[in-house]
């Protein structure tokens, strides 16, 4: 029983970890899960070409960071209204 309660229990640490692992790369680029579909085409479209792709709304990784958990490290943690977004409707893109 609790060899089979461990195998449950690593499985479980295992698919959740990656999903971490997936959602900071996200946020670390941030992007959605759909922007990350298109981008994937799109960097294959550039490569293709010869050029380099950059994601639009990619501000570097501190920034992308700040801008979707908040300036103040400490409340990450602990989100509470999300005073640092403004409507939700404009975002700082790389052309800004």
């Amino acid at each position: 029983m609790q060899i089979l309660a461990g195998v449950v229990l690593f499985s479980l640490c295992l698919t959740i970890g990656s999903l971490l692992c997936w959602h900071i790369y996200l946020i670390c680029h941030n992007m959605t899960t759909i922007e990350y579909r298109e981008a994937v085409r799109a960097k294959w479209l550039a490569k293709k070409s010869g050029q380099n792709y950059r994601h639009r709304f990619d501000q570097g990784t501190r920034k992308n960071i700040q801008m979707i958990m908040g300036p103040n490290v400490f409340c990450w943690l602990c989100p509470t209204a999300t005073g640092h977004l403004k409507d939700g409707t404009e975002f700082q893109n790389t052309n800004n």
